[in-house]
């Protein structure tokens, strides 16, 4: 006799299976690897991984202050538009703006941290699966959609050889579900 299925969550694929035994590498880094590597942004925990040699950051210097506060996901330095982007399997926007190459990419920034469940990367080539735009690799941001309750988060990080300069984070998140848990509503700041 089978059993009930409740639950069946498909990402990027019709079969579910785990990193390990997929035809293509992926890379899972979930929640508590995000708190322990004291990440401020998504970017933090990208820069960290092996695959990424060409993602970078823009504080906002030069002459291309139109990308100031942005960041973006470049893996294996084919550039910034070779590296897919999804939130919960869905395709994401590009930024409003270019980067000095011409190149559109998708501001990791503006996605909030606090709100991250995991990133998958897939480090192989996903351009069979998902177009010419994933050449270089897929990186899916996974929300926590299913929060239930309230966390408040606060961190202040000094920039080695920065003199008094420091990264300060506060984020809160708060989650409810509804109609027996069918509903579910979360904001984060």
């Amino acid at each position: 006799q089978d059993g009930e299925i409740e639950e069946v969550v498909v990402t990027g694929s019709f079969l579910r299976g785990s990193p390990l035994d997929a035809p293509s590498p992926v890379q899972v880094v979930d929640r508590s690897s995000i708190e322990a590597q004291g990440a401020a942004v998504i970017w933090d925990v990208i820069k960290n991984l092996e695959v990424n040699s060409g993602s970078i950051t823009n504080p906002g210097s030069g002459d291309n202050t139109q990308v100031s506060g942005s960041a973006n996901v470049n893996l294996r330095n084919l550039g910034e538009n070779s590296t897919l982007t999804l939130i919960n399997g869905k395709r994401m926007a590009p930024a409003a703006v270019t980067t000095r190459s011409g190149g559109e990419f998708v501001d990791l920034n503006s996605i909030p941290l606090v709100m991250t469940d995991r990133v998958e990367i897939l480090t192989d080539g996903g351009s069979a699966l998902y177009g010419a735009d994933a050449v270089a690799g897929v990186v899916n941001v996974i929300m926590r959609t299913d929060f239930e309750g309230f966390e408040l988060y606060g961190d202040i990080q000094g920039v080695q050889k920065a003199d008094q300069k420091y990264d300060q984070t506060i984020s809160a998140i708060w989650g409810s579900s509804f109609n027996n848990g069918d509903t579910n509503i979360v904001i984060s700041a």
